[in-house]
């Protein structure tokens, strides 16, 4: 049986594939990084809509529930 000859890759080469793999990972990143702004926002808006529905069901006005908030 013939043995395979492994191909040896140059330090060039292999300098090449290490920058390729970077890129890919930080383009990566920065997709993530979108997507993770778009959900913070979201919850943000979340959040909003809940404290509304709260204050709405409380039968306060805005005004009322800031002078509750700033009295702590």
């Amino acid at each position: 049986m013939a043995e395979r000859k492994r191909r040896t890759f140059t330090t060039a080469e292999k300098l090449e594939k290490v920058e390729a793999q970077i890129s890919e990972v930080e383009e990566t990143l920065k997709q993530l990084k979108a997507q993770k702004k778009e959900l913070l926002e979201k919850k943000k808006q979340e959040d909003i809509e809940a404290i509304y529905e709260i204050i709405s069901a409380s039968g306060k006005s805005l005004e009322e529930v800031k002078e509750l908030l700033s009295r702590d």
